[in-house]
């Protein structure tokens, strides 16, 4: 069973790696539209490697200069850190599928504020409902197991040996 503390903590990665997605993808395509003059240099310079060369790393080291890119990619780092901070700590079956439902749906939920496009809304819905239902599913087998295991300690040796298990 996790605690309030490690369910926070799984809850907050997610919410990192979601809601940050959806920005680095905008700010990507902010980044692109503006740099549109490079590209028709990039274009004519087809058949000198050097300068080819020398105009996409300056592309790249454009993108990482805005704002928009390399904040959203921290905080999704940062995210990251903390991920790997709690799986110290935390059941790895019930740590996972925490963590990547709650990115998926804080990543549907700031790509729609965003005002970003879904072609289909209701396979989206009903795929945030079915992994979310996973989750449910996993924690419930996670908390009979525990159970389970709570009682096989109170067990005496003697009983035990009756149903084979030792």
């Amino acid at each position: 069973m996790l605690s309030t503390s490690e369910a926070l903590s799984l809850l907050l990665v997610g919410a990192f790696w979601g809601c940050t997605n959806p920005l680095m993808r905008k700010g990507y395509i902010d980044t692109k539209s503006t740099k549109s003059t490079t590209q028709t240099a990039d274009a004519s310079d087809t058949n000198n490697s050097p300068i080819r060369w020398k105009s996409y790393i300056l592309a790249k080291l454009v993108i990482l200069a805005n704002y928009k890119v390399w904040l959203p990619y921290l905080i999704n780092q940062l995210g990251s850190i903390l991920y790997y901070k709690t799986l110290a700590s935390s059941n790895l079956t019930l740590s996972v599928p925490i963590c990547n439902a709650t990115a998926m749906v804080f990543s549907s939920i700031t790509s729609a504020i965003l005002g970003e496009k879904v072609n289909q809304p209701g396979r989206a819905v009903v795929g945030v409902i079915l992994v979310l239902s996973g989750v449910a599913v996993c924690m419930m087998y996670s908390n009979e197991s525990e159970q389970m295991m709570m009682m096989g300690n109170e067990i005496d040796p003697e009983n035990q040996k009756q149903h084979g298990e030792l």
